[in-house]
This record gives C-alpha cells, sequence and structure tokens, in this order.
C-alpha cells in the first residue's frame, strides 16, 4: 500500500476545525489498532517549559482536539513525553498548557522519564527507551512543525527522541555530536518503535523556520497533517518547506527502512507544487550540509574555518538549564554567576542553545560562516 499523507488548510487554531481535520485524519486511516485500544499515548513535542505561542511546542488546542476526540470514543487518554535536559517536568506542564488540559478533561499526565527503560541495540546504536511504549495499547505522535539547527528539519520522527528519557537523550548528543551521527541514531530509534506508532500528526498551524527547534521565528503556514507514516508525512513537510531529500539527516535512511520511494507518496492534488513563502530554512544545518559535500583531506581545514559555537548573552536569566544540559559539561558558571561556553571543548551539538528558555543563546559565526550566511 501507498503511503498517504493528509493536509488541512486551517489558518488559526479553531478547536472545531482542527477536531473535524483530526476525526477524519484517523477515520480516513482505519485504524485497526486504535479502535481495539482501551488506553491511548498522545505524544506531544514539549521540549521544555515554553508557552504556546512560542511555537516551539505542539499547541494545547490540537491536542485538545485529539483528546475530545478519543473520550469520545470512550478511551483512557494519557499525554506524555519526556522533556529535555534537567527541566522541572510540572513547570513544561504549567508552561505548555498540558495541565490545563488535565485540569479541564480527565487525562492523565505522563513523564516517559519516570517509567523505567529498555534497551536495544539497533543497527550499531545502543538505545534506551521508555517501557511505555510496549505498556500502552495506542500512540498518536503529535510533533511540530520546526526548522532544526542540527538536523535541519524536525517533525513526526524526531519528535520520537521523546520516548527517550530526558537526561540519556544529552548523553546521546554527547555520542553523536554531528547530524549524520545524530540522524542515524534517530533512524534507529524510529526502526525501533514505529510498529507501536499508530497515527502521527504534526501541528503546523503555527511552525517555526529560521534557528529552530526553539529559537527561530514562529511562522504562520497555516497546515495540519497527517499520516500513518512517519517519515512520508516528514517527506513531504520538508519539501514543502524547501529542504532536498539528503539536507535532512534521518530521512533518506528512514524512508529506505520503509521501502518508501518519495514519488509514491499520495497526498492531496491540491497541494501539488506547494511551497511555503520565504521560509528561512538556511539557518538551519548549514554547516552539516556543507560539510557533506566537502572531501576527507579538507574537512578538518573547512571545519576550522566555517565554524560556529554557542554564545550566552545579556539576556541570561541564570536559570543555569544550559549548565545541566551540556552533554560535555563545557558551560561553566563565570563572572555574577553568568554562565560561560568553553569553546575549546564545545562539540557544537547546540543543547543549550536549543533548551534555553529566554532564548538568551545565540550562534555565533566564524568569519566564513557569516560570509555563506548572509
Amino acid at each position: 500500500m501507498k503511503p498517504k499523507v493528509e493536509i488541512r488548510k486551517i489558518e488559526s487554531y479553531q478547536l472545531d476545525q482542527i477536531k473535524s481535520a483530526v476525526e477524519a485524519f484517523l477515520t480516513s486511516a482505519h485504524l485497526t489498532r486504535l479502535d481495539h485500544a482501551k488506553t491511548v499515548l498522545i505524544k506531544p513535542n514539549l521540549l521544555g517549559g515554553f508557552a504556546p505561542e512560542k511555537a516551539v511546542t505542539t499547541h494545547p488546542v490540537v491536542l485538545e482536539a485529539i483528546i475530545q476526540y478519543l473520550l469520545e470514543q470512550g478511551k483512557e487518554v494519557w499525554v506524555g513525553d519526556s522533556p529535555g535536559g534537567a527541566g522541572n517536568v510540572k513547570q513544561v506542564w504549567q508552561t505548555t498548557g498540558m495541565q490545563e488540559l488535565a485540569d479541564k478533561y480527565p487525562i492523565k499526565l505522563v513523564n516517559l522519564s519516570a517509567h523505567g527503560v529498555q534497551e536495544f541495540n539497533i543497527k550499531g546504536c545502543k538505545l534506551q527507551i521508555s517501557k511505555i511504549v510496549w505498556q500502552i495499547d495506542a500512540i498518536i505522535n503529535v510533533s511540530k512543525y520546526k526548522t532544526h539547527s542540527l538536523m535541519a528539519f524536525t517533525g513526526a520522527v524526531k519528535n520520537l527522541f521523546g520516548l527517550v528519557p530526558g537526561m540519556v537523550k544529552t548523553e546521546y548528543h554527547k555520542l553523536y555530536p554531528n547530524s549524520d551521527e545524530f540522524g542515524h541514531m534517530i533512524a534507529s530509534l524510529h526502526k525501533t518503535v514505529k510498529h507501536r506508532i499508530t497515527y502521527n500528526i504534526m501541528d503546523g498551524i503555527i511552525g517555526m523556520d529560521g534557528a529552530g527547534p526553539s529559537a527561530g521565528t514562529p511562522r504562520k503556514f497555516g497546515l495540519l497533517l497527517g499520516s500513518v507514516s512517519a517519515p512520508a508525512l516528514d517527506y513531504i513537510a520538508a519539501t514543502f518547506m524547501g529542504f532536498k531529500l539528503n539536507q535532512v539527516g534521518y530521512l533518506k535512511e528512514v524512508l529506505h527502512d520503509e521501502g518508501i520511494i518519495p514519488s509514491q507518496i499520495e497526498f492531496p492534488v491540491s497541494f501539488n507544487d506547494f511551497l511555503l513563502p520565504e521560509v528561512d530554512h538556511q539557518t538551519a544545518g548549514i554547516r552539516s550540509q556543507i560539510m557533506r559535500y566537502v572531501p576527507g583531506f579538507m574537512k578538518y581545514v573547512l571545519k576550522t574555518l566555517f565554524d560556529f559555537y554557542p554564545l550566552i548573552t545579556a539576556d541570561c536569566q541564570k536559570c543555569m538549564i544550559c549548565v545541566k544540559s551540556c552533554p560535555v559539561q563545557t558551560i561553566k558558571v563565570g563572572f555574577d554567576d553568568v554562565p560561560v561556553v568553553m569553546t575549546d571543548n564545545c562539540i557544537r551539538c547546540l543543547c543549550c542553545h536549543e533548551m534555553c528558555p529566554h532564548h538568551a543563546i545565540i550562534i555565533q559565526k566564524s568569519r566564513l560562516a557569516r560570509l555563506i550566511l548572509q
């Protein structure tokens, strides 16, 4: 069967419109597992304690539409994620709107880091994944439509990284510091859990471009997308942004793993040749894209010249999330208790940039990088 991606144009977070789309997506997919499921886990993107209007996390109205639909079907509904770094999970629930949903509906909020792990060795990658993945009847993966500074693009497949416990994710950034290695790890994770994911929905009503996944620019994309196949969904969404297949570190591998030929992905004909206008996708993943085409003997020289590193600015609120989230402990507390990045040991994973809730960390570029990226 050819993979199919459903797409609806929705201009704002109107609950009735989103619920209509969700119902259409889920019923047209004929999901036997969902029909028979008693307990369903909704897995949003809850990267950290960011308010919904920042467009960093899955918007609570999208989740509310899914919750309403599932409750009407008589399901027990859990909403869970493992936020990145060392952030306070209860604070994440509160800031992202999850606690308000839990107060309004009979649902359960679940910290996936608190349910034990199951270990796997897949394609050379040792993975620790929350046991809840195998204890729940069905999982609906609800991602956010964004660019990503390391991986270029983040969508349904990358959202599965939230199934890895919080601080273990930090360790994986240390083990797999560049986009190719990290992309292979993400592909291995997808291969491990894909049979447990019942359906994938992407919140692109307000998405993000530029220096995503947290410090980019919120953009009105006006799209809600859905598919049984996370790789097919990501491929269509990435191309709408203007990305090519080989620009997204994990995409080619996950499509191959599922035997998907991109040209055979079905989606509404009204979106043929569709392209989101003026999306800044050059900022995301540019270093890894350029390095992929550089001959081996030149990589060291160009890597030194074409460099960037995180820089903590005067906007720092001294919350120390960056210090706790750094996988190689290269962010130290300096003068007046302001964190400082020790660039000699920095692996450029950009975890600190990704996790900072105050957008106080910028990406400082070398002269060559500024010349290419201007």
